[in-house]
Order: C-alpha cells, then sequence, then structure tokens
C-alpha cells in the first residue's frame, strides 16, 4: 500500500511515533518466540529423546548381557543393585561399574552381522 501525502498529514507525530513502537515491541516478541521454537526442535527435544532411549537401555541389562564401558567390551556378571553392576572384561578380570557409565549394550544379532560383513570383505 502506498501513504498519500493526505493520509500521513492526518497522521500526527505521537501516534506515528506510537504505532512504531508498538509493532517494534510485537516483532521483538515473535523474533524470541522463534529462537526458542527452534532451539526446543533442534536442540532440547532431540537430547531428550536421546536421554530416554539410554534410561531404556540401561534398565534392560542383565546377567550375561555383553556391554560397551569406555572402550572395553565385557560381560554382565552379576547387577550389585540400581547403580552398579559387576562387569567381567576379561578371564578373572572383573570390574565394578556404575550403570550411568554404560555407553553401549551388545547384542547378539550386531555381532553376527558384523562377522558376516567381516567375511564378504575379505572375499
Amino acid at each position: 500500500m502506498f501513504i498519500t501525502s493526505a493520509m500521513a498529514q492526518a497522521v500526527s507525530q505521537p501516534e506515528a511515533q506510537e504505532a512504531v513502537a508498538s509493532f517494534s515491541g510485537m516483532r521483538t516478541f515473535v523474533q524470541l518466540a522463534l529462537i526458542f521454537v527452534i532451539f526446543y526442535l533442534f536442540l532440547i527435544r532431540p537430547q531428550q529423546k536421546q536421554a530416554k532411549e539410554h534410561e531404556k537401555m540401561l534398565n534392560s541389562i542383565e546377567k550375561g548381557t555383553q556391554v560397551v564401558v569406555g572402550g572395553l567390551i565385557g560381560k554382565v556378571v552379576e547387577i550389585s543393585n540400581d547403580q552398579e553392576v559387576l562387569v567381567e572384561i576379561s578371564t578373572g578380570v572383573q570390574v565394578k561399574v556404575l550403570r550411568p557409565y554404560i555407553s553401549q549394550v551388545i547384542r547378539e544379532i550386531d555381532i553376527i552381522e558384523d562377522s558376516s560383513k567381516r567375511k564378504s570383505e575379505k572375499e
């Protein structure tokens, strides 16, 4: 829309400044809301989802499960309590590990798939 000179003269100076100030405040609010939505969608939500999956994985650990702890692969020998797990990393070498520090649970299917990939790469 074009503002004609008659319309521009009809609006007094204080009213024009007030209209611009109210538009500026609303614009700032919309920008802040948009930034919050973007942060939620791209940072907060995926992190919460990953934390839930890790918690679910930690709760599924039972005796005999193979786990990765700090780069070491071991087998769960005993579950002491909610927070401690006894992991055997070599024959006769057992280590107490805090449950939250277990980074991954290795399933038998993963081991079979890895070995079949290695065989096909060698051929």
